[in-house]
């Protein structure tokens, strides 16, 4: 039963005139620090969303609401400018939009929005759809859930939440990363990236990446080892910390001939804290990414990655939440979009048996 402005209310013990100031932003009759944070704290809870249309709460009843807008939300980014992969997805949403009747209602990273202002900025601007990026808060997903009847989430794992998505799967990248590392005779491979069991708060554990990592490993070597798995958000500046802490943890130790990097981000910062230890890449230490963004083939070495078609991911996205928009379809779709192994010298070695 859908959630009523009166539930919250009354949970709250207020006034339904109290709640809708609160999250309708209205200071001219403000409530309490303390009453704004219960009935938020509630709202979040129950998962509510306004009973009518958010472009009736912004342009009123008798007004003519615009139609084709299409809102964009980042998920995970903190700095579109500087997030090579979803920005270039981004330009595939914009592509697409261009040669179509929408126009496009925001592109928001939030990732540093807390619920209730990522909450009232969706309802203070409307949108006939939403294109979704990045990895997911539970709450947050729930909220666009109920507000949003049509959805789509781009990217590379795959949420199965019941709306439609374009991916091009994680899990099968990198196995063929790994794959590729096995057939270049490493036999010891580490994994650098998120970590299923080791994302905290209330972010949806998605990471076929790690289970991938997983699930090669025990069939080929019959066993995952934990001290060659390095737990990191994927960014730059995070892993190049996380492989510098672990190569003074490890000493004269032996370590991975190679590793695996969840996406090219990663490996960055990998290659950077290796030739800081004077590890050869790849004589050494051979390294993998996944996305093939522009940089990989400016590093030094050149990273080798599986190349995912991040501007056709946004593209598809945008003509799949359309059709879905104006065939009012009411069952979820899937797309997958294929990846492609580019071997560059960061893993261009062959090692030797023993190695």
């Amino acid at each position: 039963m859908k959630v009523k402005l009166k539930d919250v209310a009354e949970a709250a013990g207020v006034s339904v005139s109290t709640v809708s100031r609160v999250i309708n932003g209205n200071r001219d009759k403000p409530a309490s620090h303390e009453t704004v944070e219960k009935i938020w704290a509630i709202v979040e809870e129950i998962g509510y969303v306004p009973n009518k249309n958010a472009k009736n709460l912004v342009l009123g009843e008798g007004e003519e609401a615009s139609l084709g807008r299409i809102g964009c939300i980042y998920t995970s980014t903190y700095d579109l400018n500087n997030d090579p992969f979803f920005s270039c997805i981004g330009l595939g949403v914009q592509k697409a939009l261009n040669s179509q009747n929408y126009n496009m209602a925001y592109a928001l990273s939030a990732a540093l929005m807390d619920y209730k202002d990522l909450y009232r900025y969706i309802v203070n601007h409307p949108a006939d759809g939403i294109i979704v990026l990045g990895r997911f808060d539970a709450h947050i997903l729930t909220m666009l859930k109920n507000h949003f009847k049509h959805m789509v989430y781009a990217g590379v794992n795959s949420v199965d939440a019941g709306f439609d998505e374009v991916i091009c799967d994680g899990y099968d990248g990198a196995k063929a990363a790994l794959q590729h590392l096995f057939d270049q005779g490493h036999h010891r491979i580490g994994y650098v990236g998120y970590v299923a069991d080791k994302v905290e708060g209330d972010v949806l554990v998605n990471e076929h990446r790690y289970n991938a990592y997983c699930d090669l490993m025990t069939a080929v070597n019959g066993q995952v080892r934990p001290e060659d798995i390095l737990h990191t958000n994927l960014r730059t500046t995070a892993s190049y910390e996380r492989m510098t802490l672990y190569l003074e943890g490890i000493g004269k130790q032996a370590m991975p001939t190679a590793f695996y990097c969840a996406n090219d981000a990663t490996a960055f910062g990998v290659m950077k804290a290796l030739q800081e230890k004077a590890y050869r890449i790849p004589e050494d230490v051979a390294i993998v990414g996944l996305d093939n963004v522009e940089m990989a083939a400016f590093v030094t070495p050149r990273l080798s990655t599986i190349s995912i078609p991040q501007r056709a991911l946004g593209e598809r996205a945008v003509k799949m939440l359309i059709e879905q928009i104006e065939t009012q379809r009411s069952y979820p779709l899937k797309v997958k979009l294929p990846f492609e192994l580019i071997v560059r010298e960061s893993s261009d070695y062959k090692v030797s048996v023993s190695g």
